[in-house]
């Protein structure tokens, strides 16, 4: 089979509208190549294009106002998302509230109000500012999520808690604004994984003590024994979450089970927790408030609203 004629240089390996190809005198048939993808209506891009062509090929049969929102927009920014979010389809597209959202396949179309200077450009694509993308995604997060999402951006130094802060407050979706505050109260740019920020809002949300992030373990002779995710340090227990990672190496398993028998040695309790436990917070409280009932806890689990996957889309 013959290659595709080549392109001419202004539209080749860049996203480009149908009509602006049409008018260069380049064929429909042509616009049809295996060598294109035609997944945006109205627009021709690479094949295996990724998130940022996608973007720019959308924008380009969109009003000239619209923008990327969303978790579209999270991901541009580089806010860690859930694994529902990952593929980055349907892409998020948001127009003024007066106008009509945007319908096409593989995409969700959004009327939202957002001021000027919410607005953004990176890598040539239009899209809301950080702090306005983070409050937006109380549509579609949990407050655990919520809270791994704003870890992220002020450890990386994306934004700071006053810009977050400041977006809060002006969000003009009232509803969501407790939810989000919520989530900004417990944000720690200390935490160093988005899943050991879920769990920590998770213990938090439910009433459980506050544990401390990321602490060296040491035996009496000073040596580290673990830098463990989460320790309740008055009651000797340890969270531990665990990826897939330390199931499938084994190398990884052995060293697990070891500094697990060098902690438990030393008086503390190590509770693993997975990807399996988040999705259902209840049932992975209640376990926690056993172990630390065990070793003096007498308070009492409240499960806070926006704590569990019924808030999940």
């Amino acid at each position: 089979m013959r290659p595709p004629r080549p392109l001419p240089q202004t539209l080749a390996e860049r996203p480009f509208p149908v009509a602006k190809a049409l008018e260069l005198g380049i064929s429909p048939d042509r616009l049809r190549a295996r060598d294109l993808d035609a997944a945006i209506h109205g627009a021709r891009m690479p094949r295996e294009a990724g998130l940022d062509t996608r973007c720019l090929a959308l924008l380009l049969v969109c009003r000239s106002d619209a923008v990327i929102c969303g978790p579209t927009a999270a991901l541009l920014h580089g806010l860690p998302m859930p694994m529902r979010f990952a593929a980055a389809t349907p892409l998020h597209v948001a127009v003024p509230p007066h106008a009509p959202a945007v319908r096409r396949a593989g995409v969700v179309g959004h009327r939202l109000s957002i001021d000027e200077e919410d607005v953004t450009i990176v890598r040539e694509i239009v899209l809301t500012r950080l702090a306005r993308t983070w409050c937006d995604l109380a549509a579609c997060l949990t407050v655990p999520e919520l809270v791994a999402a704003a870890d992220s951006a002020l450890r990386s130094r994306s934004t700071d808690a006053d810009a977050l802060r400041t977006a809060v407050e002006a969000y003009p979706d009232f509803r969501r604004r407790q939810m989000l505050r919520t989530a900004l109260e417990l944000a720690d740019a200390a935490s160093e994984s988005p899943k050991e920020s879920e769990l920590r809002a998770i213990v938090i949300l439910a009433g459980l003590p506050h544990p401390e992030a990321n602490v060296v373990i040491r035996r009496h002779d000073g040596r580290v024994v673990a830098r463990v995710d989460l320790l309740f340090r008055s009651y000797g227990e340890v969270l531990e979450y665990h990826g897939d990672y330390h199931r499938t190496d084994q190398r990884q398993w052995r060293r697990d089970r070891t500094r697990e028998a060098e902690l438990e040695s030393l008086g503390y309790h190590v509770m693993e927790v997975t990807e399996h436990d988040l999705r259902r917070p209840h049932e992975l409280v209640g376990r926690i408030a056993r172990n630390l009932a065990r070793r003096g806890w007498t308070g009492t689990v409240t499960h806070a609203r926006g704590n569990g996957a019924s808030h999940r889309r």
